[in-house]
């Protein structure tokens, strides 16, 4: 994903790029519609499911921060929806309409509000920016090269590192805004605009910045990005959400890899849950991760400790590649502590694949 400033189709064929006013720095998208969103270079395939992330219909990216709303990039326009919970552009997950956006006035931040609320987990927000030379994840469906740009289907992820906040200052960055390395083969770039810069490990993400641009005045792609910091806008998110940051759920994985034979029984991994009182919640989250060439070959089902079978996948003629994505489960009638267990079968012939890794967040 190279983050720097968005260009529309257009200008990446080689048209002139007119940048969206009223942003409060140089921004990514142009004011084409859609906007093309930033994109990574030099990443790679989403290793899990990030349920946070949004694919905006405008083209940008965002991160789900309530349950109805969205941080994104005031320069990438206005959106008629979201998507959330997929690893693939344009299909799964769930969609929600966008009915109402809220601009902070100097920053390049949006808020858009949900038409209804996301079943799915919002990120934890930061209330401090990271220190210089941390590592910094950075994911998004933006140009996967540049000057010749390529669009994902599958989401990209990129690890890079916090850089000194004053390496940005050519792009418009100040003291409160996060800023990325980066260089010809590795960073954000169009179609990445609105997206999030996370810092944590897999399954606990905190959200430090939303993608703006470039972090120098020259680049376009290939460059530092410049990320508006999260921890400078939190309290103003909060008094806009009706709300301090959700708590996550707690979560329970297992990552042992598991074989699942091709058109043959199903096999079965567990994870046991402790330590939580009463009831499973009616949101059981259950994150997958599959690896298979065919993936409308499986069956999946969560088996509760009572022996009670919730199916969450059903056989399909879909031919794409893996399972990278959170379920939601009404588990509410079962006892929290006990054996949980994904039951994966493939049911169809000629491809074999495994089991990654799989979690619940209660």
């Amino acid at each position: 994903m190279r983050s720097a400033r968005l260009l529309s189709r257009a200008a990446v064929l080689g048209a002139a790029l007119a940048l969206v006013a009223g942003a409060g720095h140089d921004a990514f998208a142009a004011p084409d519609e859609p906007p093309v969103e930033v994109q990574v270079i030099g990443g790679h395939n989403a290793t899990e499911v990030y349920p946070f992330h949004a694919q905006m219909s405008n083209g940008c990216g965002g991160s789900l921060v309530a349950p109805q709303w969205v941080v994104t990039a005031t320069h990438c326009g206005s959106a008629g929806s979201a998507r959330l919970g997929s690893n693939t552009r344009g299909s799964g997950g769930e969609v929600r309409g966008v009915d109402r956006v809220v601009n902070r006035p100097g920053t390049d931040l949006t808020l858009m509000h949900l038409s209804q609320s996301s079943t799915y987990t919002p990120v934890r927000m930061a209330t401090a920016n990271p220190a210089a030379g941390s590592p910094v994840r950075l994911i998004g469906y933006g140009c996967t090269s540049w000057p010749s740009c390529a669009n994902p289907v599958t989401l990209q992820e990129i690890d890079l590192t916090v850089l000194p906040s004053s390496r940005c200052a050519a792009g418009g960055g100040t003291a409160t805004d996060v800023c990325v390395s980066g260089d010809r083969t590795h960073s954000a770039c169009h179609g990445d605009s609105g997206g999030p810069a996370l810092v944590g490990t897999r399954g606990d993400w905190t959200l430090v910045g939303e993608t703006h641009g470039p972090g120098d005045n020259n680049g376009e792609c290939a460059t530092t990005t410049l990320y508006t910091g999260i921890a400078a806008n939190v309290a103003w998110i909060n008094q806009q959400t009706g709300g301090t940051t959700p708590p996550v759920g707690r979560k329970f994985e297992n990552t042992d890899n598991l074989d699942i034979p091709d058109y043959g029984a199903a096999v079965t991994s567990q994870v046991t849950v402790s330590g939580q009182a009463g009831n499973a919640p009616a949101g059981l989250k259950v994150n997958v991760d599959i690896k298979h060439p065919y993936r409308g070959d499986l069956v999946l089902d969560l088996v509760a400790p009572d022996g009670s079978a919730y199916r969450m996948k059903s056989s399909s003629s879909d031919s794409a590649d893996d399972v990278l994505t959170t379920y939601t489960v009404n588990a509410s009638s079962e006892v929290a502590n006990g054996v949980w267990q994904l039951r994966v079968q493939d049911v169809g012939p000629q491809d074999v694949g495994y089991l990654d890794a799989w979690s619940v967040e209660l």
